[in-house]
């Protein structure tokens, strides 16, 4: 298994029509374009196997500021085998190398995964939205 960016347009285009892709495809095309956001794709040989969607807020001066977890779907064929968390944590990933201290969840998707997924990643609720905050590194030359 391998993740990757990808552009929405070249998912849908892709192989046989999947209904899951379909759906997830109708949702990322309502995220705000590059650099707004990011579509990350899970792949096995070739073949889109998950998808997230990653909508990106920057401040003035070019600093990410928050990130959020928008559309997450997994083929049913590979369901509870970790490939929406491995997303997840990709995503985690680009919002920490930007500076980015949390990662928030859309509301629609809180109970993805029967809900049970987020707090295993570290997601939490506290009266709010759900979401995880990142531990940056802070580099000895920026102190």
């Amino acid at each position: 298994m391998s993740i990757r960016h990808a552009a929405t347009y070249e998912l849908e285009i892709r192989g046989p029509k999947r209904p899951w892709l379909e759906a997830a495809c109708a949702l990322l095309r309502r995220l705000p374009d590059h650099p707004h956001s990011r579509v990350l794709v899970a792949e096995e040989d070739g073949r889109p196997i998950a998808v997230l969607g990653l909508r990106l807020t920057w401040a003035g001066e070019g600093r990410l500021v928050k990130a959020t977890i928008c559309v997450l779907a997994v083929d049913p064929e590979y369901d509870r085998r970790g490939m929406g968390s491995r997303l997840v944590r990709f995503a985690e990933g680009i919002a920490r190398i930007r500076g980015c201290a949390r990662v928030d969840v859309a509301q629609d998707l809180e109970g993805w995964g029967d809900g049970r997924c987020w707090p295993g990643l570290g997601y939490t609720d506290p009266g709010g939205r759900l979401h995880k905050v990142l531990h940056t590194p802070i580099h000895e030359s920026y102190a």
